[in-house]
């Protein structure tokens, strides 16, 4: 079983596929979508930004966010934070979860 504090880094965020009000977010394929505007093809596969990965945490499909993107591309950072708050997206700073977690 995999601990969901080991696939969240300290320099990310992630945003959840829930809403502010408990409900699953729509469309389903919303994260490869997301994930999608900065992946590449390579040898008929998808390689995906070191600043944008999808993952599964809380048993839900969500995205994680290099925290560094907002530096090196604000305007897409800007565009993903959008996204979240349009959509009333639950956004989680792994760094302030895991300390109080107490990793």
């Amino acid at each position: 079983m995999i601990d969901n504090n080991e696939i969240c880094y300290l320099d990310e965020l992630i945003i959840e596929g829930l809403t502010l009000d408990g409900k699953k977010f729509r469309p389903s394929d919303w994260v490869d979508r997301l994930c999608g505007m900065l992946a590449v093809f390579d040898q008929q596969k998808v390689s995906y930004s070191p600043f944008l990965r999808p993952l599964v945490y809380k048993d839900m499909n969500c995205v994680a966010v290099k925290k560094e993107l907002e530096t090196k591309k604000p305007s897409i950072f800007n565009f993903i934070m959008q996204f979240a708050s349009d959509n009333q997206l639950m956004v989680v700073d792994c760094a302030k979860f895991k300390l109080q977690q107490g990793v």
